[in-house]
């Protein structure tokens, strides 16, 4: 009987131990202060009471993507024809391209200034270009009543694709007027010459 007693007495003592353990533990966290430092910014209990409905949702920001407008085609003619005379040496060419053994020549023609200075006889407009004498390009196009703007100018802008036997030299481009019989002959209308270089 006192063996029985003495062995209840030893398993009693752990359990009021660790009761008394949990209380401290109890106290270490209720009495404790909030860490600060690096956790300061964590929340405690408390910030979690908040009620649903009180709650902001920040709205997500939509960003549109920016949309190029494509310009309209222009209103104004590229080259200025004021005062112009239709068939004359108005403008020279210049190298619009300057490629690794070749290049692109443009020249503008005049060729009328309303519909009413057409006289209705078709002919062809010829632009040739010479490097050092050899022709290394050439273009046409006809002209007749129907390719006549009957309010305003009229030109043909002729681009031409030459090879070139140097990196850097001189062209000669010429413009002629030739009818459009089997007999017919050209007239010169422009001479023009051309310094190129060659990039790349």
């Amino acid at each position: 009987m006192i063996l029985r007693s003495a062995l209840l007495a030893a398993l009693a003592l752990p359990v009021s131990a660790f009761a008394q353990d949990v209380a401290d533990d109890d106290d270490f966290f209720t009495t404790t202060e909030q860490p600060r430092g690096n956790n300061a910014g964590v929340p405690d209990a408390s910030a979690f009471s908040t009620a649903p409905d009180d709650i902001e949702i920040a709205a997500a920001i939509k960003v549109e993507p920016k949309v190029e407008v494509p310009k309209g085609p222009s209103t104004k003619m590229p080259v200025d024809v004021t005062g112009k005379t239709p068939l004359a040496d108005n403008w020279g060419p210049t190298v619009v391209v300057a490629d690794v053994d070749s290049v692109v020549i443009e020249i503008p023609v005049l060729y009328a200034n309303a519909g009413a200075g057409f006289d209705g006889t078709a002919y062809w407009l010829v632009a040739e270009v010479y490097a050092d004498g050899v022709k290394v390009a050439e273009s046409r196009s006809q002209v007749a009543k129907e390719m006549v703007s009957a309010k305003g100018p009229s030109v043909q802008f002729f681009r031409l694709f030459a090879p070139v036997p140097a990196r850097s030299g001189v062209l000669e481009v010429k413009v002629s007027k030739l009818g459009t019989t089997a007999t017919a002959k050209p007239a010169l209308l422009i001479s023009r010459s051309v310094n190129y270089a060659l990039g790349g």
